[in-house]
C-alpha cells in the first residue's frame, strides 16, 4: 500500500509500528570496543580506490598497524586514520594511506547499532563513512549511518537498494527531524540502477541538529550515532554527547521507543527492510577526494579558499591532522527477527560501501572486488550527490502522543 495515500491508514500504520518497538527487548550481541574492536573486522586490503577512484591506498592490518594507522590508545579509545605523515609532493600519482574495515560478523533485520565517537575524521579532501551494505551491491542493500566530506557540517544518512519501488515518502518529514534532501515530488528515491549510473546517490535526508559532523562534532566532545533497522523499517538518530539517552552506553537493553523522534525515518510502507536488504557488513573508512569529496562543485562548497581542487590538498601531510575516527564503542543488539542464519562475511561484491561513489551518499564501496559497472555507477552517484542534497528528516514521531 502506498504510504500516505490514505491518512486514517498511515497513522493506523506508524501506531502500531510504536505500541510493536515499544515492546520489544534487544540483547547485546557485539561489543566492539578497546582491545578488542579490531577483532570485529577484517582490513579490507586494495592498492586503488576502484570504486571510488580516491587518492588513497587501503593497508592491510599489519601494514596499518605498522604504520601507526590503526591502534588503540591509552584510554582504551580506538584511533583510525590517514597517514598524515608522508610527503608527497612531486609524485603526480600519489595516494595517501589509509584503512577500510568490514565486519566480521553480519547484521541482520532486528538488529540495533549504536555508534560512540570523539571524532570523525574531517577536511578538505577527506570522506569518512559509517554504513552497513550487503555483501552484492545494490541487490542487497546499503544503509549509510554517517557520511559527509570537507569542511560540511550535517551529517547525511542514506540508503541505497536494488529493488523497485523502495522510496522515502515525503510525508514522513512530520516524523522525523532531519530533511530530506532529495526528493522529488511525493518521494525520495532510494532505488539504484547501477549499470546506467541512475541514483547512485539514493536517498538522502541531512541532519538538523548541530554539530554532528566536522570541528564542532570534534569540539562538543563527540556524540552517538544509533540505527534501528526492523520490520517496521529503518530509523537512525544522532546525539550530541551531552544529550545522550541515558540507557546508551549503561544498559543491556536499551529502548528506542524512549528516544524521541529519530534524525531519519524510512518506514517500511516506503521500502520492505525484510526484501530490500541482506545481511548487512558493518563498514568504517577513510576515503580521499574520489567521487564525492574530490568532485569540483563539492569541493568548492567548503574548501574553494583553501585549494583550487581537491587533489592539490593530497601531497601535503598536515592537510590530515584531523582525518582520524576516535571511537569508544560499536554495540550492536537484536531482537530476534533475523531472516539469516549467516554469522559470518566476505567482502562486499560491487559494493559501494557508505562513502561516496557507490554507498553513503554518494556509495562508499571501495571494496577490492567492484565490478566495472559498479565503480562508472559511483563515479556518477558521487557528481549528483550533491547536486540533489540540502536536507534532514525523522522517526518515532508520535512517541509523545503515547
Amino acid at each position: 500500500m502506498p504510504f500516505g495515500k490514505s491518512l486514517g491508514l498511515g497513522f493506523v500504520f506508524l501506531a502500531t509500528s510504536i505500541v510493536s518497538t515499544k515492546a520489544t527487548t534487544y540483547t547485546l550481541s557485539q561489543n566492539l570496543t578497546g582491545d578488542q574492536f579490531f577483532n570485529g573486522f577484517k582490513f579490507n586490503e586494495s592498492a586503488t580506490d576502484t570504486n571510488n577512484f580516491g587518492n588513497v591506498h587501503f593497508l592491510s592490518q599489519s601494514a596499518a598497524q605498522a604504520a601507526n594507522l590503526s591502534f588503540v590508545d591509552s584510554s582504551g579509545r580506538v584511533i583510525i586514520k590517514v597517514d598524515n605523515t608522508t610527503n608527497g609532493a612531486g609524485d603526480s600519482s600519489f595516494g595517501r594511506n589509509s584503512v577500510y574495515l568490514e565486519s566480521n560478523e553480519l547484521m541482520d533485520i532486528g538488529s540495533l547499532l549504536i555508534f560512540d565517537a570523539n571524532h570523525i575524521p574531517f577536511g578538505c579532501s577527506v570522506w569518512p563513512s559509517l554504513f552497513t551494505q550487503g555483501q552484492v551491491w545494490p541487490q542487497q542493500g546499503e544503509i549509510d549511518v554517517i557520511e559527509q566530506v570537507n569542511l560540511a557540517t550535517d551529517n547525511r544518512y542514506s540508503l541505497h537498494v536494488g529493488v523497485d519501488n523502495c522510496n522515502q515518502p515525503t510525508s514522513v518529514a512530520s516524523n522525523q527531524t532531519g530533511t530530506i534532501s532529495t526528493a522529488v515530488g511525493d518521494i525520495s528515491n532510494c532505488t539504484v540502477t547501477p549499470s546506467t549510473g541512475q541514483n547512485t546517490v539514493g536517498c538522502v535526508t541531512t541532519e538538523t541538529k548541530s554539530n554532528s559532523f566536522g570541528s564542532g562534532f570534534a569540539s562538543q566532545g563527540g556524540g552517538v550515532y544509533a540505527m534501528l533497522w526492523d520490520t517496521n523499517g529503518i530509523a537512525l538518530w544522532y546525539f550530541a554527547r551531552g544529550s545522550v539517552p541515558s540507557d546508551i552506553g549503561v544498559s543491556s537493553s536499551p529502548d528506542p521507543t524512549t528516544w524521541g523522534e529519530a534524525s531519519a525515518w524510512y518506514p517500511a510502507s516506503g521500502c520492505n527492510p525484510s526484501t530490500a536488504f541482506g545481511p548487512q557488513i558493518i563498514t568504517i573508512y577513510i576515503d580521499i577526494c574520489g567521487a564525492f569529496a574530490g568532485v569540483d562543485s563539492v569541493f568548492a562548497q567548503t574548501c574553494s579558499s583553501v585549494a583550487p581542487n581537491c587533489t592539490s590538498m593530497v601531497p601535503d601531510p598536515t592537510n590530515y591532522d584531523n582525518a582520524y575516527w576516535e571511537i569508544n564503542y560499536l554495540q550492536v543488539f537484536t531482537n530476534g527477527q533475523s531472516n539469516s542464519s549467516s554469522t559470518s562475511s566476505t567482502s562486499a561484491s560491487g559494493t559501494n560501501s557508505g562513502a561516496g561513489a557507490s554507498s553513503t551518499g554518494t556509495g562508499t564501496g571501495s571494496s577490492s572486488s567492484g565490478s566495472s559497472n559498479s565503480a562508472i555507477a559511483f563515479a556518477v552517484k558521487g557528481i549528483w550527490e550533491y547536486l540533489l542534497v540540502p536536507a534532514s528528516v525523522s522517526f518515532l514521531g508520535m512517541l509523545s502522543m503515547i
